[in-house]
């Protein structure tokens, strides 16, 4: 079970998870050994987070450029590939919520309300679930639909599946969710959640929404005053046919038909050796045992982080790639044998 204190795993703990630290060829490790480890797995470099930003703008650029000259059919796949890069940047959202972007935490939650905001994410809403999940990985983010994608009726699963797809429940709930901040209701709706926010926490929950409100009455007064779709075709429509599905998909092998009830991430969570270009993609989410393992230990280390965790022992849920998660998942979804 990940513990949520900054400094989560003592040097008898991280001893216990790599025996290979217990020795080396000069004789036994020291704890100055373990902690220098500890602080090398943790080490953030905060250019490696400013590069990440920097070809995610350029990819933006890119993609809204093509998508403003193109028409037709190759509109709507340049829409799609739109909506891919806002669901990698979903994906830096998460490094920022750890600390881990560029270390400092004024940073961190500023970019990740900067990316958060526009794709109707509340990023301190966000924040205060994901820890909850790291305690209990049953409690998502989002709101998915794997009850239904885990029926033994094919209609049921197929329908859970597009459900899971269109990540309607997300846009429905931003849009409630705003309903709550403008009535006042943000409080009230967020007591019902075990541990309740603090409330400054509460007061920046609020205030995302607020700004979401704002920025959709934005969009709609520059479309209405200059006659233009051009806010549809960049931002709406990528979201929807780009983003949510894409987005979905990178989530859904994390713990999907991992032993969830248990706290131990070996068991409750799935990793997956990606490529070079995947690790990117998805910031190393393949890499997700070793991340709920050890959530302090910076994304750029992940892959280390894990390769040591297997050689004490392999993981249970562990696939060699992502076509072959999707062919076992496809094949559930379809025939009900994973």
């Amino acid at each position: 079970m990940t513990n949520l204190q900054p400094d989560s795993i003592t040097t008898d703990g991280l001893m216990e998870a790599y025996p290979v630290l217990r020795a080396n060829s000069f004789g036994s490790w020291t704890a100055n050994n373990v902690a220098s480890e500890r602080t090398f797995l943790r080490k953030v470099v905060p250019l490696i987070f400013v590069a990440k930003l920097i070809v995610l703008a350029s990819l933006l650029g890119l993609a809204g450029f093509a998508v403003l000259v193109t028409h037709g059919l190759l509109r709507i796949i340049v829409q799609v590939c739109l909506g891919a890069v806002l669901a990698h940047a979903t994906e830096l959202i998460h490094q920022c919520l750890h600390r881990t972007a560029t270390g400092r935490a004024s940073r961190d939650q500023a970019l990740g309300m900067l990316i958060a905001t526009p794709l109707g994410i509340s990023f301190w809403r966000y924040l205060t679930d994901h820890f909850r999940h790291h305690k209990d990985v049953t409690k998502e983010s989002f709101s998915y639909n794997y009850q239904r994608m885990e029926s033994k009726s094919l209609p049921i699963r197929i329908t859970g599946f597009l459900l899971h797809l269109s990540m309607l429940n997300h846009f429905a709930g931003t849009l409630k969710w705003i309903g709550f901040a403008f009535a006042g209701k943000v409080e009230e709706k967020l007591s019902e959640t075990n541990p309740k926010p603090n409330q400054m926490v509460i007061s920046r929950i609020r205030r995302d929404y607020l700004v979401m409100a704002a920025l959709l009455c934005l969009a709609f007064m520059v479309s209405v005053t200059f006659r233009t779709d051009i806010l549809i075709q960049l931002w709406l429509i990528p979201m929807i046919i780009g983003w949510a599905p894409i987005h979905a998909l990178i989530e859904l092998p994390e713990h999907w038909r991992c032993e969830t009830f248990s706290t131990n991430p070996r068991l409750n969570t799935r990793s997956i050796r990606a490529s070079k270009l995947a690790q990117w993609y998805v910031n190393n989410n393949c890499n997700h045992v070793g991340h709920h393992h050890d959530i302090n230990v910076a994304m750029e280390r992940l892959p280390e982080h894990e390769s040591r965790l297997m050689a004490q022992e392999p993981f249970k849920y562990f696939e060699e790639s992502y076509p072959r998660f999707y062919y076992r998942f496809f094949r559930y979804l379809l025939a009900g044998k994973y």
